[in-house]
C-alpha cells in the first residue's frame, strides 16, 4: 500500500524548491511548511490552525460536471460580510495562522472585495495568501488590483487543453477568456517585476480530457510556476468520469485535522475542505473564538477517529474525496479492463449529461460582461 501517485509529481517537487529560492529562501515560509508536515506526522495539536479557509461566497458562475454546483447545487448562497471576514483574518493572524485561502465551495472572484481582504491579510502578517479560482470573473483591472494587494498564490482550475473539451467539462465557461486571464496574471506580474503571485494551473483528469494531459503540460510550462494533475473524485456525480489507474485499498490518517480549519460564509466552522455538505459543524465563529473551536470537543473527536482508523464510520470522513486520506495501489490489467467496460456501458448516459449541461445558459455572460 502507498500514497496516491500524482501525475507530474516529481516535477512539482522540483517546482517547490524553485519557488522557495524565488522567495529569497524565506525562513518564515520554510518554518511554516516544516510545521505543516510535522504536526500531521507526529500528532501534534498546535494552539491554533496553521491554515484557515475563509469562504467569501458559496456561489459559482460555472456548473462543472464533476462539482456539486453542476450536480445537486448549493441551495443558499451569498457573500461574506467584509467586517466579519476581516475580523477572522485578524483573529487568525494574531493566533498563529500562517496561511489563508479565500474560498471553499464557491468562486472567490465573485466577491468584489477580494483584493481588499488580501491586502488586509498581508497587513496582518499572513505569510501565504491564496485563492483557488476558475479564473473567469477577473478583468485586467481586478487582476492588477489583486497583485498590488500582495496575493501570494493563484491556483487556476482548467480541465482541458482545448476549447471544446474544456467548455464541455466547465459548463458556462469561456476558454479564450480564461487563457487571456491566466496570461494577464503572468504578464502583469512580470511587468511589475514581482515574483508573486505564484501561478498554479491544475487539471482534474477524467474520461473527457485524459488524452490532453501531455498537451496541457506543454501548453503552460512557460507560464505556470506549478502544474498539478489529479484524477477525478466523486463529489456527487458518481464514477462515470473516472479513468485513473490507481485503486484505493484502505484508509490512512488524514492530515487536515492537524493543519487547517474552514470558516464558512455564514460563520459556521468545519474541520476540512471535503465536507461540502456541511455534515460536521464544529462551531460558530460569530459566537466562539477560533482557538476554542480548534481545541474543542468536536475537533478532538475527529482527531481521535483518525488516530483509531475509524474514518469509514463517520461523516464527513466516510465519503471523503481527499486522495491523501486513502491507501493506494496500481490497478491490475483485469481491473483496468473492467473499468473501461463500465465506462463504455455508461457512455451514452455520460454524453447525455454533458450535452444537457452544455446547453445550459452561458453563466459566464450572466455574471460578467
Amino acid at each position: 500500500m502507498a500514497l496516491y501517485r500524482e501525475i507530474n509529481g516529481l516535477r512539482r517537487k522540483a517546482n517547490a524548491v524553485v519557488e522557495w529560492v524565488k522567495r529569497g529562501c524565506d525562513l518564515r515560509f520554510a518554518i511554516y511548511r516544516a510545521k505543516w508536515h510535522f504536526v500531521a506526522r507526529h500528532d501534534y495539536v498546535t494552539k491554533f490552525p496553521l491554515h484557515l479557509d475563509i469562504e467569501v461566497t458559496e456561489a459559482c458562475n460555472l456548473r462543472c460536471v464533476m462539482c456539486v454546483h453542476g450536480t445537486t447545487g448549493v441551495p443558499i448562497t451569498g457573500r461574506i460580510d467584509m467586517s466579519f471576514a476581516k475580523s477572522m483574518i485578524t483573529e487568525g493572524a494574531r493566533g498563529g495562522v500562517r496561511s489563508i485561502k479565500f474560498n471553499w465551495r464557491g468562486e472567490p472572484g465573485l466577491h468584489t472585495g477580494l483584493d481588499e481582504l488580501v491586502r488586509h491579510a498581508k497587513a496582518e502578517g499572513v505569510i501565504e495568501v491564496q485563492i483557488n479560482t476558475n479564473g473567469i470573473p477577473f478583468t485586467e483591472k481586478r487582476i492588477e488590483a489583486l497583485i498590488d494587494a500582495g496575493i501570494d498564490r493563484v491556483i487556476v482550475s482548467m480541465d482541458g487543453a482545448t476549447k471544446d473539451t474544456y467548455e464541455k467539462v466547465r459548463v458556462g465557461s469561456d476558454f479564450d477568456r480564461l487563457v487571456k486571464n491566466i496570461r494577464l496574471f503572468h504578464d502583469i506580474r512580470e511587468k511589475k517585476k514581482r515574483t508573486k503571485p505564484f501561478i498554479r494551473i491544475q487539471m482534474v483528469r477524467m474520461k473527457e480530457n485524459a488524452d490532453e494531459v501531455g498537451r496541457f503540460l506543454e501548453m503552460w510550462k512557460e507560464i505556470a510556476d506549478d502544474i498539478a494533475i489529479k484524477d477525478v473524485t466523486d463529489r456527487g456525480q458518481g464514477n462515470s468520469f473516472f479513468v485513473g489507474e490507481q485503486i484505493a485499498t484502505g484508509r490512512r490518517r488524514c492530515n487536515q485535522p492537524w493543519q487547517r480549519m474552514i470558516v464558512a460564509r455564514d460563520g459556521k466552522v468545519f474541520p476540512c475542505c471535503s465536507d461540502w455538505d456541511r455534515t460536521y459543524e464544529i462551531g460558530d465563529a460569530k459566537k466562539t473564538p477560533l482557538r476554542e473551536i480548534w481545541t474543542g470537543e468536536k475537533m478532538t473527536q475527529l482527531r481521535d477517529w483518525n488516530r483509531t482508523g475509524r474514518l469509514d464510520e463517520f461523516d464527513p470522513c466516510r465519503n471523503c474525496f481527499v486522495l491523501s486520506s486513502y491507501e493506494w495501489r496500481k490497478m491490475t490489467d483485469a481491473e483496468i479492463a473492467e473499468r473501461d467496460r463500465i465506462l463504455e456501458a455508461n457512455k451514452d448516459e455520460t454524453g447525455r449529461v454533458l450535452r444537457e449541461k452544455s446547453n445550459a445558459n452561458d453563466l459566464s455572460k450572466t455574471f460578467f460582461q
